[in-house]
């Protein structure tokens, strides 16, 4: 099923009796989030219901009025993959010093964003990277060469830490607050174009923690308390993020300020931002249920595939231990607006 162009998704439609533990209470936090999102004017194929949702009082009427569930499915599989995330907390100052050595920085002045869905329409919301040299684009440098000083960007701040730097990168969004007791909102800007790699991934491979351990409070524990080895660790993701200054908590790609346990990371090859999905999965720490509407408002370069989904935890320790720990199977239904 291919929806506006932008998202080829495949499954298979259902009733909204097959949605588990599908309620009042859900519809009206998910009718919320819409509604909050309705006003960016961000989704020209769901805006048509806007002033219907605006109008409505019974928020499980509103949704299956005007929408129908699409269980989504991978290679015939129906289970997926659940992870979460989170907005950080760091420490820094404007500027550079033996206390906060580590730059966050703004997209380079010499970055290309090569654009070719004109020409090839599978490339669509694919973007090349890289930089010019005389009459070429070559790739831009790596997380290895860019710490080493090749790159050409303003720092918005320097950090205090590398690693907690590393994480905001996975993350996206964050705080930093500075020396000065002020706070900045930055969020991901750019990127220089080279693929993810899972630090996680590559650390289960070489034993240095078991499978059945890793999240993020392990690899940072390890990392702190093995400082030989971080540097050739962080730098196996040759991947890296450049940010901008915000005015708002955690945003994400759709442009809305992202809401704790109803806004999800996904993949907009496959399921079009700004539309409702529904979630059945797992709580990392308490092993309950975790069953809601939210909407797809972020993408990740982790995030790849269909039955495939980042939940946005919030802000604060609790927000990090759950989203750190967060590797639940997952089911997952689009809801496509009927006109579709």
């Amino acid at each position: 099923m291919s929806l506006n162009g932008e998202a080829d998704s495949s499954g298979v439609f259902v009733s909204f009796d097959v949605l588990p533990n599908w309620d009042m209470s859900r519809a009206e936090a998910g009718l919320a989030v819409f509604k909050k999102q309705c006003g960016l004017n961000r989704v020209p194929a769901l805006q048509p219901l806007c002033a219907e949702a605006e109008k409505s009082t019974e928020a499980k009427v509103f949704f299956e009025t005007y929408f129908r569930p699409f269980m989504l499915s991978e290679k015939g599989e129906s289970e997926g993959l659940m992870t979460g995330y989170y907005e950080p907390l760091l420490h820094g100052s404007n500027r550079q010093s033996e206390a906060y050595p580590y730059p966050l920085y703004a997209p380079p002045k010499d970055l290309l964003r090569v654009e070719l869905a004109s020409l090839y329409p599978d490339l669509t919301h694919r973007y090349l990277r890289g930089r010019a040299e005389g009459n070429r684009v070559v790739p831009y440098p790596s997380r290895a060469q860019i710490n080493a000083g090749d790159v050409d960007a303003r720092p918005l701040c320097y950090v205090s830490s590398d690693i907690d730097r590393f994480f905001l990168h996975v993350q996206g969004s964050g705080r930093v607050l500075l020396d000065d007791n002020t706070t900045l909102y930055v969020g991901h800007t750019d990127r220089n174009g080279h693929p993810y790699h899972s630090i996680g991934k590559l650390m289960v491979e070489e034993g240095l923690i078991p499978k059945a351990e890793i999240s993020l409070q392990t690899i940072r524990t390890y990392l702190r308390s093995h400082p030989a080895e971080k540097k050739r660790i962080l730098e196996s993701n040759p991947s890296y993020i450049f940010f901008g200054l915000r005015t708002q908590g955690a945003t994400g790609t759709l442009g809305a300020e992202l809401t704790p346990m109803h806004s999800v990371a996904v993949d907009r090859t496959r399921i079009p931002l700004g539309y409702p999905v529904y979630v059945d999965a797992v709580e990392p720490l308490g092993g309950k249920p975790l069953q809601l509407l939210a909407m797809a408002q972020d993408t990740g370069s982790a995030i790849k595939g269909q039955v495939r989904a980042d939940l946005f935890w919030g802000y604060g320790e609790h927000a990090e231990a759950e989203a750190g720990r967060m590797k639940s199977p997952l089911r997952l239904w689009l809801l496509v607006p009927k006109a579709e």
